[in-house]
């Protein structure tokens, strides 16, 4: 159906083709504004493929994964370790058990390290 009516998703990806066009070069500034002004005022699919018409094939999508949290696994032990150790430094008495603080994230990551040069 060329003449159906856009949605909010469709006028977004040509926006986002456009800028990938503008990003490399395709498009110069000026055009960019009058496309997207075009793009945005688009009703039907018939007239966002006119304006896209000369542009070579499609922008890559944008990811819709959540980028990679490599840290944090390590940053929840090390709160746990601050917080056992200034429970058990309180309940003892004795500031000794503060020390595994700085030292067991520092382990953590240590070991970490080397585990990741032996499967490199």
């Amino acid at each position: 159906m060329p003449y159906a009516r856009l949605s909010t998703a469709d006028r977004e990806r040509a926006l986002h083709e456009l800028a990938h066009h503008l990003s490399v070069g395709r498009l110069s500034p000026v055009e960019f504004e009058e496309l997207t002004t075009r793009a945005a005022a688009a009703t039907s699919r018939v007239e966002l493929a006119g304006l896209l018409a000369d542009l070579p094939g499609q922008a890559p999508r944008p990811s819709t994964e959540p980028p990679a949290r490599p840290l944090a696994p390590v940053a929840a032990l090390s709160a746990i370790v601050v917080l056992g150790a200034v429970g058990v430094s309180v309940l003892s008495g004795s500031w000794l058990w503060l020390l595994l603080i700085p030292v067991v994230p520092a382990v953590i990551l240590g070991v970490r390290a080397i585990f990741a040069r032996r499967t490199v």
